[in-house]
């Protein structure tokens, strides 16, 4: 039986694909592993999808709904979690390597 994640770290995102790199680089670059990151795409219109497309992690769920506003995307990515803990960054922002380390300990 596969275990969950430990975290789930949720980013929202509305065409937001120039700065959704830097985010999701933050992310998968964490000292702390044992971690799913999910992220809902809010209805772009950009590439985000080919961005996030150009990621072979496996540790990354992409999910696309139609533009219902951040609270909503955030809501359906909590119901698609798995992991013990849930943690949100936003898709203009980053994390330093440690974040998950530090809240873990």
């Amino acid at each position: 039986m596969k275990r969950q994640p430990f975290f789930s770290v949720i980013i929202p995102t509305f065409n937001r694909e120039i700065l959704l790199k830097k985010a999701v680089d933050s992310v998968l670059k964490q000292t702390f592993k044992d971690f799913e990151l999910i992220i809902l795409d809010d209805g772009s219109t950009d590439n985000t999808f080919k961005l996030i497309s150009s990621f072979s992690d496996k540790r990354i769920i992409y999910k696309k709904q139609t533009n219902s506003g951040v609270a909503h995307a955030r809501n359906r990515a909590i119901d698609i979690s798995k992991g013990d803990f849930i943690t949100f960054l936003d898709s203009d922002d980053r994390w330093v390597d440690s974040k998950l380390e530090t809240t873990f300990q």
